[in-house]
């Protein structure tokens, strides 16, 4: 089968290919401002693509892992004809009637955290300075003597 071979210097080569692609893509992206820090650039790769239809005319999405990169990374592609290819992260259907989650268990909860980081950087510098509440490693809590009335 066709396949891409991707090297990326330090790392072991991803063979990303199934037996009954329609369309196979390789995509280098850089973004801006998109990222947990405002301004921040962030560069990757990903893989994936859409098998033709089965005989129940249903087709699958698959994908590998984004593949973060950095300013200075090398990045092989060479197409190949294999037996053995490195298996997707994820394969799920293409269709409206049944609507399947195209992320991992595992990306989910990562996406949760950033999620979560987020709105607490966010809140915190949202948050007006109360001297009745003291800043401790474990969060806020109320000072010892902020219950005596003034």
């Amino acid at each position: 089968m066709l396949a891409f071979k991707i090297e990326v210097e330090g790392q072991p080569p991803v063979i990303a290919g199934v037996e009954d692609w329609s369309i196979l893509a390789l995509h280098v992206t850089a973004s801006r401002g998109r990222g947990t820090d405002e301004g921040s650039d962030d560069i990757d790769y990903s893989v994936g693509g859409l098998t033709t239809s089965n005989e129940e005319n249903i087709s699958h999405h698959f994908r590998w892992p984004r593949c973060p990169l950095s300013v200075g990374s090398s990045v092989t592609v060479t197409l190949v004809e294999t037996e053995t290819t490195t298996p997707p992260t994820k394969r799920y259907r293409s269709d409206k009637e049944v609507q399947e989650n195209p992320y991992t268990e595992e990306e989910m909860r990562e996406m949760r955290r950033q999620d979560y980081l987020a709105l607490k950087k966010d809140s915190m510098a949202k948050q007006a300075p109360n001297p009745s509440i003291e800043r401790t490693s474990q969060g806020l809590r109320p000072c010892a003597a902020s219950h005596l009335k003034r």
